[in-house]
């Protein structure tokens, strides 16, 4: 403050400002990574992955690597509907810890939506819930430029997950993946909805 005319300095009232709103932000991500829902986005029950793990190329697309992944966990009869990567919302600690800003690949079946827990190709853990174990799902929701929004899908069991997609603008075969998955759950959720006991049948 300027003792010759009473008034607070610019730089004392950001300090100021700065004080006040940084403890409000730090509680707001602490809230967001450690607070809400218990069983939201939590993975520690899921199936451990493979002990050996293909090479992650670099700067290449990784989405016919994906598909290779994805389809060794079809069952016979069983068909790929489409796939995309994601993330968790809100974001989990021990995402940043692995460096990947794509800890999710969430596929489509027939039969079963498909998690994969992932670091690039190297599957940390799975959880294949067939269509009939899904208490409900919203879906995503076309958004610009043919991306999608986020999901949420509660299991029987009572764990939720909720994730956004990638919306690979720059690659066309992961957008037509990411485009088809959505449009499946969006169905999926309809006949969930409806109490149909199609749920899980070829389509």
């Amino acid at each position: 403050m300027d003792p010759r005319t009473g008034t607070i300095s610019v730089y004392a009232a950001m300090a100021i400002t700065l004080a006040v709103l940084l403890p409000l932000w730090i509680a707001v991500r602490v809230r967001g990574l450690f607070g809400g829902n218990s069983d939201l986005n939590v993975t520690d029950d899921w199936t451990p992955g493979p002990d050996k793990h293909p090479k992650t190329p670099t700067l290449t697309p990784l989405t016919p690597y994906d598909l290779e992944l994805i389809t060794k966990h079809l069952e016979s009869g069983e068909t790929l509907k489409g796939f995309g990567r994601a993330f968790f919302v809100p974001p989990r600690a021990q995402d940043y810890g692995r460096g990947s800003k794509l800890p999710l690949l969430v596929a489509a079946t027939s039969r079963r939506m498909l998690l994969f827990e992932v670091t690039g190709l190297t599957v940390h853990r799975t959880c294949f819930a067939p269509y009939d174990q899904i208490e409900t799902i919203d879906p995503p929701k076309p958004g610009v430029f043919g991306t999608s929004g986020q999901m949420k899908v509660r299991l029987r069991s009572g764990r939720e997950y909720q994730f956004g997609f990638h919306g690979p603008l720059l690659n066309a075969e992961a957008m037509r993946q990411e485009q088809n998955m959505a449009e499946y759950f969006r169905g999926i959720a309809a006949r969930i909805d409806s109490g149909s006991s199609m749920i899980g049948a070829a389509a």
